[in-house]
């Protein structure tokens, strides 16, 4: 029976001793134990950094961080409203006149007065001067300081002209502060001080919901996001109004939240899915190389865990050995490999969020529990890769120890090789086989980072830019709005500049000019916001819309039980029509501009395909429309589809919107007079002169342009970015698989000196020697690109196959290529490898070699 040391003070000293004599495992395992932290935490970075992206871009472009607000009160009213426990900040903004000076005509500016937390909570924070404080000062953003053609310098003097119930009236004002302006804005507003309020402004005419100047605007946040609609509808009622009444009725007050606090940005099944499968990516490749590192330690100097032994140390006291050491490159490793993934995830976040309709990133300082999982979850593949190790030089026996020699671990008699000039690649591969864990343990890791390389590159490659151009542009140039797309901005303000379309139209060089028009009413007609430009059908095929029987089921489908019957109306010209889809019916202009016809037209998906599981209509229908009042009846001409910026950038009513001739359209709403959208292309060979021209006027306009040429860059960065991404993270793994084949080869190099000196002694040649540890290096890297190929297949067919099918820009095909292509490379580095390390250790004479041996 073995005789038993507890001293831990000395197995301490031990193990230490251990690890100072093996330097070149512990770097090879510290920078492995460095990666697989730099792995976790970038990982969980770039995932929490896209959900803050996301959320902060989506409150900018709602223009206030505030969850929720309240217009039109009266004084008292607004005083109980901002009282409220509920609240945990709140602000007040009065809005004054519309400012009217002639080179601020093409666009529109209010002067109002607000509190300094509204100004800072709504992006107007005073970057130079201060807010306004003496009667006649003034403060605004840099675009508005532009148009006016004044230098953005405070105490400059400007004349500010506004629109009054009397007329326009002119006041010399002074520029107390401004702020960095939004390019393209198209509403903006312009600070006064209190003391300019109080001498224009009547308290008596201020009365309940009435837009009248100097109307109080209450904007709040509450602790919590949480039910923003139930936090805002307790705060109405306990000041006395009816959260639930319309327009008109007793207790009603205007009030929204905020849009960006209505959808909480939380991981989808997919994301959580992605992140799962990242996750065990990074503890297989990292146990891979801290295992192998630390079991081909373990055998190198199992003769000394044998002796240990002999002498009386315990089983529990030679695993306590293995995992300290283990533990201690730990505790140096991962606190390294956390700030490096920190800074890796907050350089390859703007890279992703480029790609998206997001556009800009924030720079990302992780939770405190990411710190703390990306540790915890780097030290359990540490204590995982230590265990079996540890268990080996538990279980050795002392006798076998101090005979063992590295890959004997039994098996069948080999036949003698006959004379060959294969003889040293038969021995490289034969040296394979002595230890099939190990080499099967460095040719996982290798093959991983080749699996993952060509599942991002083949993923990518399945990109299709003809799909993805034609989304967004139909036509060579596609003008809107500078506040298209901007949700906190009222959809009345979403149509372009009149003088815009007659501008673009009378350019040289184009062609198949369109424009779409949208019947938008303004905010204070508007009851309910999903009702702004809404018209109503009551009747379809002399079924009346509001009456669901089983009768409509039968004749119209399931939809007519969920039927909408508030629909949207648009204007399309003629050449629009080029630019949709035909579903059913025929597209003939001449006949839609007889008054007696309309098209059904809903928007297309993102893959360019029509909802028909939505469709409620078809040509031949008759439906009788409800307009301000007055019903007519119409035959469906046509259902189409047409894509989202054909349309107005929110979803209202029905999926299927009415659509009249750009004629019929002004003649049924006269004061839709300026067009949502400009659609357009360029003579052949044209292009570069007419995009210049037209980004020109635009820009004069405060409107935004989208072009083929525009998309097509945008594809290109977004396969790009994929790209870099996907090869930065595989080339990490890489790394690790590389670091082990470095492992695997230099301590094997280490531990068979004696085997390599009696091969010199009985007739190998250096030269021999160099091309048997080349070909062992080259032989490591073709099984793992033998395999790595293999399974790249497999995955693409299967992962790769189901993530693309989910890309509506992207159309599957197989591809192995980066595989091989990285493979090849693998095979190179290896001989390199092999190379490096046969100079730095097989070197000296024999007799030198075999007294070692002795």
């Amino acid at each position: 029976m073995l005789l038993e040391n507890d001293n831990k003070k000395f197995i301490r000293t031990l193990s230490n001793n251990c690890l100072k004599a093996n330097k070149i495992r512990n770097a090879i395992a510290l920078l492995a134990i460095m990666l697989t932290a730099l792995l976790f935490t970038a990982v969980a970075t770039i995932l929490q950094g896209t959900q803050i992206s996301v959320r902060e871009q989506t409150i900018r472009q709602s223009g206030t961080r505030f969850m929720a607000s309240i217009k039109f009160t009266t004084a008292e009213k607004t005083k109980e409203l901002m009282e409220d426990p509920l609240w945990e900040t709140v602000s007040v903004e009065r809005v004054l006149w519309k400012i009217v000076n002639p080179e601020l005509m093409d666009i529109s500016v209010n002067m109002a007065w607000m509190e300094e937390t509204y100004a800072k909570n709504s992006y107007m924070e005073i970057e130079e001067g201060h807010m306004p404080e003496e009667e006649y000062e003034f403060a605004c953003d840099t675009e508005i300081l532009r148009l006016l053609g004044i230098p953005e310098e405070t105490g400059t003097k400007v004349n500010i002209q506004y629109l009054t119930d009397e007329g326009v009236k002119e006041e010399p004002m002074t520029l107390s502060g401004y702020w960095e302006g939004e390019k393209y804005e198209q509403t903006a507003e312009v600070m006064v001080s209190e003391a300019f309020l109080e001498k224009k402004i009547d308290e008596s005419t201020i009365a309940h919901d009435a837009s009248v100047p100097g109307s109080y605007c209450i904007r709040g946040s509450f602790a919590t996001d949480e039910d923003v609609e139930g936090q805002l509808n307790t705060v109405i009622a306990n000041a006395g109004f009816d959260p639930d009444a319309e327009r008109g009725e007793e207790g009603f007050v205007v009030h929204h939240t905020n849009p960006a606090y209505e959808n909480r940005n939380e991981m989808g099944g997919g994301m959580i899915a992605a992140a799962v499968f990242g996750v065990l990516m990074i503890l297989l490749a990292g146990y891979l190389i801290i295992y192998n590192i630390f079991r081909i330690s373990i055998l190198k100097d199992i003769r000394l865990y044998g002796q240990l032994k002999t002498i009386g140390t315990s089983p529990k006291q030679l695993k306590y050995m293995v995992k300290r050491q283990g533990y201690l490159l730990a505790l140096a490793g991962i606190p390294a490999g956390l700030i490096l993934g920190w800074l890796l995830g907050n350089v390859l976040l703007p890279l992703i969020m480029a790609s998206t309709t997001v556009g800009e990133s924030v720079f990302i300082m992780p939770h405190p529990a990411v710190w703390v999982v990306s540790a915890a979850f780097t030290f359990l593949t540490v204590w995982i890769s230590c265990g079996r190790p540890g268990k080996l030089a538990a279980r050795v026996s002392p006798v076998e120890a101090l005979r063992y020699q590295d890959g004997e671990e039994g098996g069948k008699a080999k036949k003698k090789g006959r004379d060959s000039h294969h003889r040293i690649f038969q021995m490289a591969s034969a040296n394979l086989k002595r230890n099939r864990g190990k080499t099967v343990l460095v040719v996982m890791s290798i093959a991983l980072s080749l699996i993952l390389l060509n599942s991002v590159l083949g993923a990518t490659g399945c990109f299709d830019k003809e799909i993805y151009v034609r989304r967004n542009a139909v036509t060579d140039f596609i003008v809107h709005s500078g506040n298209y797309g901007n949700f906190s901005v009222d959809d009345y303000t979403k149509t372009l500049n009149p003088k815009l379309s007659g501008k673009l139209s009378e350019m040289e060089n184009v062609k198949n000019f369109g424009e779409v028009y949208c019947h938008i009413l303004p905010p204070e007609q508007v009851t309910d916001i999903e009702q702004g430009s809404l018209i109503n059908i009551t009747e379809i095929n002399g079924k009346r819309t509001n009456i669901v029987t089983e009768g409509t089921k039968e004749e119209f489908g399931n939809a007519v039980s969920e039927f909408d019957w508030r629909r949207t109306a648009y204007g399309w010209s003629r050449n629009i029509l080029n630019d949709v889809i035909l579903i059913e019916g025929e597209l003939d202009y001449d006949k839609l501009n007889s008054g007696n016809y309309v098209i059904m037209a809903g928007f297309l998906g993102d893959d360019g395909l029509y909802a028909k599981e939505s469709q409620e209509f078809h040509a031949g229908d008759k439906i009788r429309l409800d307009i301000g009042g007055e019903e007519k009846e119409y035959e469906v001409l046509a259902v189409a589809g047409a894509v989202h910026n054909l349309t107005l950038d929110s979803s209202l009513g029905g999926y299927e919107a009415v659509v009249f001739s750009k004629e019929q359209f002004q003649a049924i709403f006269p004061n839709d007079t300026d067009p949502l959208v400009c659609a357009f292309d360029a003579e052949e060979g044209t292009f570069a002169e007419v995009n210049s021209e037209a980004e020109q006027i635009t820009s004069q306009l405060n409107s935004s342009m989208i072009t083929r040429l525009s998309e097509e860059r945008e594809f290109d960065e977004i396969q790009s970015t994929y790209r870099i991404v996907g090869i930065v993270l595989a080339a990490v793994f890489a790394v690790i698989g590389i670091l082990n084949l470095i492992n695997v080869i230099l301590t094997g190099a280490i531990a068979r000196q004696n085997e390599f000196a009696v091969m010199r002694s009985i007739g190998m040649s250096q030269r021999q020697l160099k091309k048997l540890f080349i070909y062992e290096g080259v032989l490591y890297a073709l099984l793992a690109g033998a395999v790595g190929i293999t399974a790249s297949a497999a995955v693409s067919l299967t992962a790769v196959k189901a993530i693309v099918s989910n890309w509506w820009f992207a159309r599957y095909s197989l591809s192995v290529l980066p595989a091989f292509e990285a493979a090849l490379i693998c095979s190179l580095l290896a001989a390199g490898i092999a190379w490096v390390i046969d100079r730095m250790w097989n070197k000296g004479s024999i007799v030198e070699k075999l007294r070692r041996i002795e």
